[in-house]
Order: C-alpha cells, then structure tokens, then sequence
C-alpha cells in the first residue's frame, strides 16, 4: 500500500510543487519552513530525533538543530501546508536548481537554532534567496553565526 502512497504523493508534488518553492507548513501558533527539492520531498531545518537529540545535550551543544531531507508528507503530519515564495517580489531567487542543490548540499549539517535568530523559516529563505529572513522574527536580529556558518558550507559547492 506505500507505493500506492508514493504515487500518489509524486503526481500531487508534479502538479502542485516546483523544485526549489518555500513550502509553509502550518504548526499551532507558528509555521514551519522547508525546501521542496521534487519527488515528494523537503529539506527542512528541524530538531533531530530523540535518540540524536539527547546525544547533542549531552556534549553540551542543547540549541542544535539538524536539516534533514524527509518525505513531504511526514513533515507535514496532519498540518496543511502551501508553497509561499511571498519574498520573491523583495528578493530574486537564485536559480531553482541552485536552490535544489544548496538545501540538498546541508543535509546532515547541525547547525545552531534559536527561534527569533536562526530558525526554520532564516533557513529556507537563505536557501531561496540568498538572504537569511523570518516574517515571523522581523523584530529581531538575524544571528550573524548561523548565516556564516552557512555561507561556509555552502561555498564548498560551485554554483
């Protein structure tokens, strides 16, 4: 029955999704952020699992949270969610298959997280863009560190 799903999830993701869009998943009180990066799955910046996310408290490193590549719909659980590219008016995106490639390049990567500074939505759109930025934490500065970090990783590929 899986592969019934995963038909199903790569003929609605075909029509729906292009490689490279925001995708906005609605939380309670807050919305998460990811890269659609094509058939049927997201690259997003999230907390690790338990097991992993124990390991990193016990080496002292407690805000660390991990992009990960996932299927689409088990980030999405029972949320609904929509591609939201609204910066593309104040910023040009980069090409859609560099934006593939970036997201897809960090995967693995832990990278420090706070809510207001560098968080799910700083992460996507510096992937989009370019520029590190949250509607949600506009008041807020964005963390230097974590665009650094992520400039450095991302040099290490030729776009």
């Amino acid at each position: 029955m899986d592969w019934i799903q995963d038909l199903w999830d790569l003929l609605t993701s075909a029509i729906m999704l292009e490689p490279g869009d925001l995708i906005e998943f609605q939380r309670m009180g807050c919305q998460h952020w990811g890269i659609y990066v094509g058939k049927g799955h997201v690259v997003h910046f999230t907390f690790p699992e338990l097991e992993e996310g124990l390991n990193n408290m016990l080496n002292g490193e407690f805000f660390k949270a991990k992009v990960q590549k996932e299927r689409l719909r088990n980030v999405a659980h029972v949320s609904s969610y929509a591609v939201n590219n609204q910066l593309d008016k104040k910023h040009p995106p980069l090409p859609l298959p560099h934006v593939v490639n970036r997201a897809e390049h960090l995967e693995g990567k832990n990278i420090d997280y706070n809510l207001v500074m560098s968080n799910c939505e700083h992460f996507a759109t510096m992937m989009r863009y370019g520029i590190a930025e949250s509607q949600q934490a506009v008041y807020f500065e964005v963390d230097e560190g974590f665009v650094k970090q992520i400039k450095k990783w991302l040099a290490e590929i030729k776009e």
